[in-house]
């Protein structure tokens, strides 16, 4: 079976946070405001620059004929919005029926994401907060032990690192980005590729003394094909907005933590956010 972000929020929460898929219990969502009635009105031309405003779940007003993602959609299908992407195209997760990217002018985005401004849709959490913060493990806990929702919803973004730890390579990954660590505020996430066990990876981590936060073994490869940018393939790197925004994007060759280290600073340092990506 897929696995996927398209989970219904009452089965999400009912679950403590999805005790069926590997999440630790203990997880609790911190009060959140996205609203902003007062704000000018989103248009599908600023959707990017107001993304506190993205919806979780986003609805088809044209049907989509199937494809190799997946089998036909009906208008009024729903799913969960990942992203919205440069070029006006909104990443959607359909659960069983497939991860697809849709031109924003098919699908209700923009009239949702006036409702939340407004207060008239309820937004109760930043979109990839919800989607990721109950499914980490906190490496740095003495005993395995899941990252808090409250600690995952107060940063601002995230690396997210998407690497084999039992490559020869994961070593250096882990040296050269562990100066990047909390920047700014800004989590690293390990998203392991490979068959290395939980409880083995966390080990691993600690001994390499990059105690960042990892998801679970088994959903790992489904949220990696869900989150990687199309045509970028592990190991790579990618710098989000915690609701998601792509600033940043690598495959992990030489040595991008250069350029990633300029795109953080640039988003999370005071200075005006930019969109950047280098493959």
């Amino acid at each position: 079976m897929r696995l996927s972000l398209a989970i219904p929020l009452a089965v999400f929460f009912a679950s403590q946070a999805g005790a069926g898929d590997g999440a630790l219990p203990g997880s609790h969502l911190p009060e959140y405001r996205a609203q902003e009635p007062r704000a000018e009105s989103v248009t599908a031309e600023t959707l990017l620059s107001n993304e506190r405003f993205w919806p979780y779940q986003v609805a088809l007003t044209k049907a989509r004929p199937a494809s190799a993602g997946g089998p036909a959609l009906p208008v009024g299908s729903l799913g969960v919005l990942i992203r919205v992407e440069e070029g006006g195209q909104a990443r959607l997760d359909f659960g069983r029926d497939g991860l697809r990217e849709i031109p924003v002018g098919d699908t209700d985005l923009v009239e949702r994401s006036n409702l939340v401004r407004r207060g008239e849709l309820e937004k109760i959490a930043a979109n990839f907060v919800l989607a990721i913060g109950p499914r980490l493990v906190d490496s740095s806990a003495p005993v395995m032990h899941a990252l808090s929702l409250e600690t995952a919803a107060e940063k601002p973004g995230f690396v997210c690192v998407f690497a084999d730890p039992s490559a020869a390579s994961f070593a250096e990954i882990a040296r050269k980005l562990a100066p990047l660590s909390e920047r700014h505020g800004v989590t690293t996430i390990l998203f392991p590729q490979g068959r290395l066990s939980d409880a083995a990876l966390r080990e691993k981590l600690r001994s390499l003394e990059w105690t960042v936060p990892f998801l679970f073994d088994h959903l790992s490869e489904a949220y990696t094909r869900t989150l990687l940018p199309s045509g970028l393939k592990p190991p790579a790197v990618i710098l989000l907005t915690k609701e998601g925004r792509v600033l940043f994007e690598s495959a992990w060759r030489e040595d991008p933590v250069p350029e990633l280290t300029t795109a953080l600073d640039a988003a999370f340092g005071g200075k005006p956010a930019t969109a950047a990506a280098a493959h």
